[in-house]
């Protein structure tokens, strides 16, 4: 698994490519997010077009993140997500608990929105 970040005006968007299952996946995870807000970076997209496995531990790291920025007093939102990881948000009905957008660049947008 690997991360790329990327810089859209004021919004990050971290893409993940991989698995996102446990450690130390979760664990990198968490550090990058920590990572954003040590750097006073509010607004924040994870991109998981590429994460081809989410597991239970996977959704309580993108859970963990999205109340730990939250806390921060920002804001995080999810973009991106195809086949099985889409099917897990839909059982797990995380979509009508954390703000999931279809593409990156309708999560980027939705800030501007919100203004």
């Amino acid at each position: 698994m690997y991360f790329v970040e990327q810089q859209f005006g004021d919004v990050y968007v971290l893409a993940i490519k991989g698995k996102l299952t446990d450690s130390p996946e979760t664990d990198e995870l968490h550090a990058r997010i920590e990572s954003f807000l040590h750097r006073q970076i509010k607004k924040i997209v994870i991109d998981l077009k590429h994460v081809n496995l989410l597991a239970s531990a996977g959704i309580g790291a993108l859970m963990h993140c999205f109340t730990t920025v939250r806390n921060a007093g920002g804001e995080l939102k999810f973009a991106g997500m195809t086949g099985k990881v889409r099917s897990v948000f839909d059982i797990t009905r995380l979509n009508g608990i954390l703000p999931v957008y279809d593409t990156v660049s309708a999560a980027v947008h939705s800030y501007a929105d919100s203004y």
